[in-house]
């Protein structure tokens, strides 16, 4: 079956193809009849875009990209990224955009990879994730030439869009949650200190624990289960007096492991000590107990993150503040008997 091309569609619109152009790519001179009949008319012959055609004409690639330095046994396991990535995915169908996605080992090879794919015209934009403390992508990538839209606890400048999350507002959320459960001996298991979204969550970690009179402990893992076994025999070790009585743990796959160790080393959630994640997902509602955890919509700010790369072509770059997160309280942060008669 012969390709449907613009041509087509003019014949039967009785319009020029400039006008069809116009009509299908949402640019002004057409008036809205005509531009409702040539899409309907597209969609009646099941047109599709031809993208090597319009990368010529319009020097668009019709496509963005996203390099990560993250392992794919990492990317696999780690909820956050699959609901992030769905959102991006399903906004970048409804734009009739594409995602090119590669895996890297650092930001050196992010770094010089995006730079080749910007060089080679094989993207219209970028999405940069995992922003580090002193990131070396922030002054480099914008040299490129295409627009950029991160995800980050603070604004980048630099001519980066970024959609900013509240990383510091997020962890008083949960801070509180406990304090107000008469928490004052807390430990934060952190990933790795070099993200800068770990950073700010450190900062505010220790500044509301030491406003309360507590007394705040950091514990930076890798994420791994042997990590969180490690932790779990830690806090085993310690006399009760000098305990954690709660545990704020970075993200929902780390909390599921230190909940299966502190089994395993006859520690009890809740009566012994709270565990609260800073990310939700199902996996928190599966342990025994469920975990309480930061809630948000992730594949909305996938969605957002794609919105601010589309808005930035051609336009100036903005910022936009992330939707906030709400408390999915569960019963790893309930209060005992104990607590409730002796406060903690």
């Amino acid at each position: 079956m012969p390709r449907i091309t613009i041509m087509d569609i003019a014949r039967e619109a009785g319009v020029s193809k400039t006008a069809v152009s116009l009509a299908l790519n949402d640019k002004p001179g057409v008036s809205e009849g005509t531009r409702q009949r040539v899409r309907e008319i597209a969609g009646r012959l099941e047109w599709r875009p031809h993208y090597a055609a319009r990368a010529l004409s319009s020097s668009s690639t019709g496509a963005f990209g996203l390099a990560l330095a993250r392992s794919a046994e990492t990317l696999g396991a780690e909820t956050f990224f699959m609901s992030l990535f769905a959102g991006i995915e399903r906004r970048l169908a409804e734009l009739d955009r594409a995602l090119l996605l590669q895996l890297v080992d650092d930001v050196e090879h992010e770094t010089a990879l995006l730079g080749r794919w910007a060089g080679e015209q094989r993207v219209d934009g970028v999405i940069l994730l995992d922003l580090r403390v002193d990131d070396p992508r922030i002054d480099a990538l914008p040299r490129l030439g295409v627009p950029l839209a991160a995800s980050a606890p603070e604004p980048l400048g630099r001519g980066i869009s970024t959609l900013v999350t509240d990383e510091r507002g997020r962890m008083r959320l949960l801070v509180e949650h406990l304090l107000e459960r008469g928490h004052r001996r807390l430990t934060f298991l952190t990933g790795p200190g070099e993200f800068l979204h770990v950073a700010h969550r450190i900062m505010s970690f220790t500044a509301c624990v030491r406003e309360a009179d507590g007394l705040a402990r950091i514990r930076e893992t890798d994420y791994s289960v042997g990590a969180a076994e490690a932790v779990a025999r830690e806090i085993a070790a310690l006399p009760r007096a000098q305990r954690p009585t709660a545990v704020v743990v970075d993200n929902d796959l780390l909390a599921v492991r230190l909940m299966v160790a502190l089994s395993r080393v006859g520690l009890d959630v809740p009566g012994d000590l709270a565990v609260a994640a800073m990310e939700d997902s199902l996996l928190c509602t599966l342990t025994d107990p469920p975990v309480t955890a930061l809630g948000r919509d992730l594949p909305r700010h996938g969605a957002q993150l794609v919105d601010l790369l589309e808005r930035g072509i051609g336009g100036a770059p903005e910022d936009s503040a992330a939707d906030p997160s709400t408390i999915r309280e569960r019963a790893s942060t309930a209060l005992t008997s104990e607590e409730t008669t002796t406060g903690r």
